[in-house]
């Protein structure tokens, strides 16, 4: 990093390779162009090399960010006694640094706030997901947003609405940004339907992201005599575990053992798409974005997700995929089958979304609007480092 670059303290919520991770990748080669990056995390994981591969420093920490075990009678004062020595060893680094702004890359980055009230320089959060449980925490977390962060960046307009409508004080701090996406080379021809027809799902097992749903209707599709198959892909966080469990008991008790493959995590985007018919995002409550639509549609795949909410800002219904309600089993068995019957369509609605990922979701496209503001905000002086 070159000495004579101004300094930007990162928060990062994880070191791993999911969302807001990986949004915060996209970002790292144009951020360690203008700015001395120091990227603190709260434990080691995959995440950290990839980031040190793109420039920026690592800081690890004891775990800070804010998870729902830390809410907990007997996990909350471990935590706050971490984040106050998380504090401290960063304002010893923030004296030889001289950071000029904080950019908390979550709101789960808890750190961020308590820097800005103690460090008196810019804070900037990015705000990647919208937590609906407790139903206390949204309107805590802004408020504290609001004290502490001069600029917020959202990452749909449903975000951007969700913020708003929880703490209408932010509204004249709010920028929307779309995420984006670093394409990989478009396949040669748009899949061919395969026997059975292959569904996949990429995400977390996590109870927002409606894997119980997308398993129900495949049970609709089996009794009716469609022959799919579903493949899952995602590691699943430790308190989740009992849901894995349960979805892999509805799987055995109907019959669908055969029909479903555990996929675990893949790092490659090819490998979770190549085999696949269609996409399927059947999250219960709608995404803030989904990487996942961006993704699937650029390895020409046709989208189903749930809306309205970020996906519907990512997927036009009709022409790149479609939307359907929230954990409704039939609506998303009936625009499965729509897709599944008609090859003509779907072929379509993946050449489509291909050529939509291009036009307005690129990760320069991304990079270059997180810089600008971070760079309105900071006021810096932008020296382009020389390549090495």
């Amino acid at each position: 990093m070159s000495p004579q670059l101004p300094a930007l303290c990162v928060i990062a919520h994880s070191a791993d390779l999911y969302g807001a991770d990986r949004c915060l990748h996209a970002v790292m080669p144009d951020l360690v162009r203008r700015y001395r990056v120091t990227v603190v995390v709260p434990s080691s994981g995959p995440g950290v090399a990839v980031l040190e591969a793109l420039g920026a420093e690592v800081t690890r920490l004891p775990d800070y960010a804010l998870r729902r075990r830390h809410l907990t009678f007997a996990g909350f004062l471990p935590w706050l006694v971490r984040l106050v020595r998380g504090v401290r060893m960063l304002s010893r680094l923030h004296k030889n640094r001289g950071f000029v702004a904080i950019y908390s890359n979550t709101l789960a980055a808890a750190l961020g706030p308590m820097l800005r009230l103690r460090w008196k320089i810019p804070h900037i959060v990015h705000v990647h997901e919208c937590p609906p449980q407790p139903r206390w925490m949204a309107p805590v977390l802004l408020r504290i947003v609001k004290r502490t962060t001069q600029l917020v960046i959202c990452n749909s307009r449903y975000t951007e609405a969700w913020v708003v409508a929880h703490q209408a004080g932010l509204r004249g701090r709010t920028v929307v940004v779309h995420n984006g996406l670093d394409l990989v080379p478009a396949p040669q021809s748009p899949p061919a339907l395969h026997t059975p027809f292959t569904i996949c799902c990429v995400a977390r097992i996590h109870p927002k992201k409606g894997q119980n749903i997308l398993l129900s209707a495949l049970r609709v599709a089996t009794e009716q005599g469609r022959d799919w198959r579903v493949e899952l892909y995602g590691d699943t966080l430790e308190e989740y575990l009992p849901l894995y469990s349960e979805l892999r008991e509805f799987a055995s008790a109907h019959g669908l053992t055969d029909r479903v493959a555990w996929m675990g995590f893949h790092p490659h985007v090819e490998d979770q798409y190549r085999n696949a018919d269609i996409a399927v995002v059947p999250s219960v409550i709608p995404e803030e974005f989904s990487l996942v639509c961006l993704e699937a549609q650029s390895m020409l795949l046709a989208v189903v997700a749930t809306g309205p909410g970020g996906a519907s800002e990512v997927i036009l219904h009709g022409e790149t995929g479609l939307i359907v309600p929230p954990g409704d089993v039939q609506a998303l068995f009936a625009a499965i089958s729509e897709l599944e019957d008609d090859a003509e369509r779907r072929a379509a609605m993946g050449r489509n979304g291909r050529l939509r990922v291009e036009e307005h979701f690129s990760r320069e496209a991304f990079a270059q609007g997180i810089c600008t503001q971070v760079g309105i905000l900071t006021g810096a002086q932008f020296i382009e480092a020389k390549p090495t």
